[in-house]
């Protein structure tokens, strides 16, 4: 089958699924990776003969919960609740179940794995046409801003790779980095992953200045997400994608769920049971802890008010 009719096919199959962004890049190194001794750095390391890198985006930018606003609800991020917190997986079966029946290999991403991570999957992304690297560090797509979650397939499958990477549109704007209230983003372009509140907040040590700071939030932060001009109208009006009609069904059960009175009841067998399948790997205790902070805080507002 030839290329362009190979993409097609893989293009209309994505679309039918609900993918809402899908690129291909040639499989070459990445030599511009940090980690030199990851196998990231290179499909070929992972797949000897692979050609093409598959990257999927699936629009988030409305899994989110009116009532993070309350402070005695917990907040998270669209990222924790959208199932896809470390990659994009289970929707892209359908095009490696696709590849494989056309004879070709095909190998998806898959961090919740170990040795599953194979791909930098924002510089993926980016060279697949999809976003350029915001000063947050984060990718940002014209049309999803910072609200996409990646996927990706390595596969020998030739492909029509991708050629024109986007040019980065940030120029002077640096509202991301003044909104971090941990200066997390001192250096434009990097994240200082020891100081960003979505790290901590998973971590054992959580620093008193973190705890000033972190309001209701008891998973995950988005500061530099919400500050950023390329996520304006996504806030405001989210896209109204499958995602998102199949998240909105979900908003009242969330929120119950999110009460901190009640949240804070819940079993270490009760969080594997409900929150499990989001592939978080926050440990109970940790998100327990982070409950009892949010509360505190919850109950100063309101002595406040």
């Amino acid at each position: 089958m030839k290329k362009d009719l190979l993409s097609e096919k893989i293009r209309n199959l994505a679309d039918s699924i609900g993918i809402d962004a899908l690129g291909f890049a040639e499989a070459s190194e990445f030599s511009d990776y940090a980690l030199r001794s990851s196998k990231r750095r290179d499909p070929k390391l992972t797949l000897p003969n692979a050609k093409t890198i598959i990257v999927a985006g699936i629009y988030i930018g409305a899994v989110t919960l009116p009532n993070w606003v309350n402070p005695w609800y917990g907040r998270t991020s669209r990222l924790y609740l959208s199932e896809f917190f470390l990659d994009v997986v289970k929707p892209l079966e359908p095009i490696v179940d696709f590849l494989k029946n056309e004879g070709f290999q095909a190998i998806v991403c898959e961090g919740s794995k170990k040795e599953g991570s194979i791909l930098p999957l924002k510089l993926a992304a980016i060279r697949a046409g999809l976003g350029w690297q915001g000063k947050h560090s984060l990718l940002i797509s014209k049309k999803y801003g910072t609200f996409l979650a990646l996927g990706g397939i390595i596969t020998n499958a030739d492909l029509e790779h991708n050629t024109k990477e986007e040019s980065n549109r940030c120029r002077n704007c640096d509202k991301c980095q003044k909104a971090c209230p941990l200066a997390a983003l001192d250096q434009p372009y990097v994240l200082n992953v020891k100081k960003c509140m979505s790290y901590l907040l998973q971590n054992e040590n959580l620093p008193k200045k973190i705890q000033i700071v972190m309001e209701n939030r008891v998973a995950d932060c988005e500061i530099c997400q919400e500050s950023c001009p390329w996520n304006r109208k996504h806030l405001d009006n989210p896209l109204v994608t499958k995602i998102t009609e199949s998240f909105q069904k979900k908003i009242g059960d969330w929120e119950q769920f999110f009460y901190l009175p009640d949240l804070v009841e819940l079993s270490e067998k009760g969080y594997r049971k409900k929150l499990g399948q989001l592939n978080t790997d926050i440990p109970y205790k940790i998100f327990h802890r982070n409950i009892l902070i949010a509360m505190e805080r919850a109950k100063k507002v309101g002595e406040m008010i």
